[in-house]
């Protein structure tokens, strides 16, 4: 039988009312109601069988929610993990770039992305607005004005469009 938390809950509430009016009605008249003792041992132990029952099936579908939110959790970070050591990868044996020729990036935002390994323009200018949201709020840093323009002003950067970075950012 299939009954809902509500039902399980409602039986057992049921269950300790009755228990609870059989012992008052044993206690006001205890000669004539010696064998409603058995009843009320009864009701109680229905309604505590109906309460760990309902209790039980919350927390194994509670825990099965929690459980796949922490495995899509995993491989949200898994991911960003590996595009991080690849960009490592490409940049560790070149000079970092200066990331503070782009506008709305200063000496703590790029410190902050050559440590999740963003060190070129070419880099940045791959890095989607999402990645670098995530290194920002990962620093616990708020999320700065024109983050979207990072990737297309690294982009000019790293074609040595100097010019052509000016006119973009003159337009912003």
């Amino acid at each position: 039988m299939k009954l809902s938390h509500e039902a399980k809950d409602m039986v057992a509430t049921v269950a300790l009312v009755l228990a609870i009016a059989l012992a008052l009605n044993m206690a006001i008249s205890p000669e004539s109601n010696r064998d409603m003792f058995s009843w009320t041992l009864g009701l109680v132990a229905l309604a505590v069988f109906f309460w760990l029952w309902s209790r039980r099936e919350a927390m194994a579908e509670n825990d099965a929610v929690a459980a796949g939110a922490a495995e899509e959790a995993v491989q949200e970070a898994e991911e960003l993990v590996k595009r991080t050591i690849v960009r490592r990868d490409d940049d560790a044996q070149a000079e970092p770039d200066n990331l503070t020729k782009i506008n709305g990036i200063g000496a703590v935002f790029e410190t902050m992305l050559n440590d999740a390994g963003i060190r070129s323009y070419a880099t940045l200018a791959r890095a989607s607005v999402a990645e670098l949201e995530a290194i920002i709020e990962a620093s616990g840093r708020s999320r700065p004005g024109r983050l979207e323009t990072w990737p297309q002003q690294a982009e000019l950067a790293a074609k040595g469009d100097w010019d052509g970075l000016k006119r973009f950012v003159d337009q912003l």
